[in-house]
């Protein structure tokens, strides 16, 4: 898909996007502040972007409600140093060899076959030493495999996945975890809303939006397990 394109669902309609145009990255703006504030409030000085896409985000302009903030991000997380790494486009794992203070694998996760989560899981905390943050969803996707199916393969409970990092955690109880968990959901109007809510065991981090859900690290889950 990274190298022949894919289709995806825009205003009813499939529509067919050019290998260019295809997971260029920029879906991380969505959580680019999410993340500064994982990035200050550890400290963190290198980063990995794991599924990273084409790294378009990384020579883009940063803004908020409209108005240009930073030159690149960069300079908006105050970090320099940041690894890039897409198993679709880079053989060459040598990236992943080494440790950083933070991982990121923003639209990823729900890509990815349930059978394969967990070892994808481990590898993210084992390369991280501050923090790892990721966002899943519960819904489709607008973007569609080859076969037809939809790109979200993996669409399981918020507790689900709480319980699925919270048992890698117990390996690595020094790294923090944010889970930004997406949600569809139809209004009294009968219209469609996109909600997210925050699964994290960094209690001293305040996160924005209504749907934050703090984690006590010593939190053991019950019922819908992974």
């Amino acid at each position: 898909m990274h190298s022949q394109g894919v289709s995806r669902r825009k205003d009813g309609e499939l529509v067919f996007y050019e290998a260019s145009d295809t997971f260029l990255g920029r879906g991380v703006f969505q959580h680019a502040k999410t993340i500064r504030r994982l990035i200050a409030a550890t400290g963190a000085r290198t980063l990995l972007d794991y599924g990273s896409g084409k790294g378009r985000q990384y020579s883009d302009d940063v803004y908020q409600n409209g108005k240009k903030i930073a030159e690149t991000l960069h300079e908006y997380w105050q970090i320099q140093n940041i690894a890039c790494y897409d198993p679709g486009i880079v053989e060459d794992a040598g990236t992943l060899s080494v440790k950083y203070d933070g991982v990121i694998a923003t639209n990823v996760l729900s890509l990815i076959p349930e059978e394969d989560i967990r070892w994808v899981v481990t590898l993210l905390f084992s390369r991280a030493d501050k923090f790892v943050f990721c966002n899943v969803m519960d819904y489709a996707s607008a973007t569609f495999l080859p076969s037809g199916e939809n790109a979200c393969v993996t669409r399981r409970s918020s507790l689900w996945w709480r319980a699925l990092f919270t048992a890698e955690n117990k390996k690595y109880p020094n790294v923090r975890f944010c889970i930004a968990y997406g949600t569809r959901q139809v209004n009294s109007e009968g219209e469609t809303i996109n909600k997210l809510g925050y699964l994290h065991n960094c209690q001293d981090l305040s996160l924005s939006g209504k749907g934050d859900m703090p984690m006590k690290t010593s939190m053991t889950s019950s019922g819908d397990g992974p």
